[in-house]
């Protein structure tokens, strides 16, 4: 299949496999662009914007933070947070589990200096300034699979390759590719001899990510790892309501930035309960568009037979205001708080999991999680 001709050769064809695509919006055949990564081009050269230029630029720098992280664990680069004990030694009375690697209490600490520190910040601000209800809607209405809509056919291994360099830029406890840290999640509850569904749903948790094919950066989704992914990651909140606001806390992170949100000045959407009915239901509640909503949506929409309980855990997991804060008990049911609890229970595994050092094989793990993929409808190809 054709495609835009590359801006340094002009050869015109070039297949969709053959060409990168830039943030800026020009795209290139991978040959060109390797070559100017090779004569140290770190620009796009049509309009000179700052990018990443291909794969292999990308691997070397995923390869430079993982030395630059050991470093830091071990105490050995200057102005480290401290020494390896408060690094990986768990505090006592603390949720752990056995794959955990560092602390407890610095997972999720996004005061701790990190080489991606600027970037989550960023993210989050440009998160509250743009998460707005009417944006949330666009967001339902573009990725909607009603009527039969879908936006690409493929398998779940296929969508794991497409994800195969897609870094969070939103995460401050992990700077490798997210099927890294899918991998993780579902080896440690197979570890702990969670139910299969719970296993599986470890490994496909994060896998709503590949919006980033069919985003842009003004919607704050590009796949690269310093690209806008304010409408792919980071933590959810329910919008028409008022923002987490207040000190920094487990469960709300950067509040200082939530007066930025636009529907904070609109008498709908900025009250305690904003458009909602008290009591009215976890169901009921609009998130932040993300990951976390299109995954449950694509799953629904292929029909699979993972429980409700699984569901929710793909669905809620990023809602940090909700199931750790409980800044919304007022909005939920009481039936909605068991839900909360296996949550809680799913995220000890997507947290405490991550680890750069805990590099896994896919292909040595596949047979076992496509046998999953089969027994809970997922195995074939799939509506994305």
């Amino acid at each position: 299949m054709s495609t835009e001709n590359c801006s340094v050769c002009l050869s015109t064809t070039l297949n969709v496999d053959q060409v990168i695509g830039l943030r800026c919006g020009h795209v290139f055949c991978t040959e060109c662009l390797m070559r100017c990564a090779e004569h140290d081009l770190e620009s796009c050269p049509n309009c000179r914007e700052p990018h990443l230029l291909d794969p292999v630029v990308l691997k070397a720098r995923f390869e430079k933070y993982r030395g630059d992280y050991r470093s830091w664990r071990t105490g050995a680069t200057k102005g480290s947070h401290g020494d390896v004990d408060s690094i990986s030694k768990p505090m006592n009375n603390e949720r752990h589990i056995n794959e955990q690697k560092k602390a407890t209490e610095a997972f999720r600490d996004y005061s701790i200096p990190h080489d991606r520190a600027d970037i989550v910040e960023s993210h989050y601000r440009m998160m509250r300034e743009n998460q707005t209800v009417a944006f949330v809607q666009r967001m339902h209405k573009k990725y909607s699979f009603a009527n039969g809509s879908y936006r690409s056919l493929m398998t779940i291994r296929q969508a794991f390759d497409k994800l195969e360099s897609y870094v969070d830029s939103s995460d401050p406890d992990l700077g490798l590719p997210n099927l890294l840290h899918c991998l993780q999640t579902a080896q440690a509850a197979r570890n702990a001899r969670k139910p299969d569904w719970f296993i599986l749903t470890g490994l496909l948790h994060d896998m709503g990510k590949i919006m980033f094919l069919w985003g842009n950066a003004e919607d704050g989704q590009r796949g690269t790892a310093e690209g806008p992914q304010w409408a792919l990651g980071g933590d959810t909140w329910v919008v028409g309501c008022a923002l987490p606001q207040g000190p920094e806390r487990p469960g709300v992170v950067f509040p200082q930035f939530s007066k930025l949100n636009p529907d904070m000045h609109n008498p709908l959407y900025n009250t305690k309960n904003g458009m909602y009915e008290p009591n009215c239901g976890l169901d009921k509640l609009l998130f932040a568009y993300g990951h976390d909503e299109y995954m449950y949506h694509m799953l629904k929409a292929n029909n699979t037979t993972l429980p409700e309980e699984a569901l929710d855990m793909v669905r809620y997991h990023s809602a940090y205001p909700l199931h750790t804060a409980r800044l919304y008990d007022h909005l939920l049911k009481p039936t909605d708080i068991p839900r909360i609890e296996s949550i809680l229970d799913f995220n000890t595994f997507d947290l405490y999991t991550k680890d750069e050092e805990n590099v896994l094989n896919l292909d040595e793990l596949w047979p076992y999680y496509q046998g999953l993929l089969d027994k809970y409808g997922l195995g074939g190809t799939l509506k994305w």
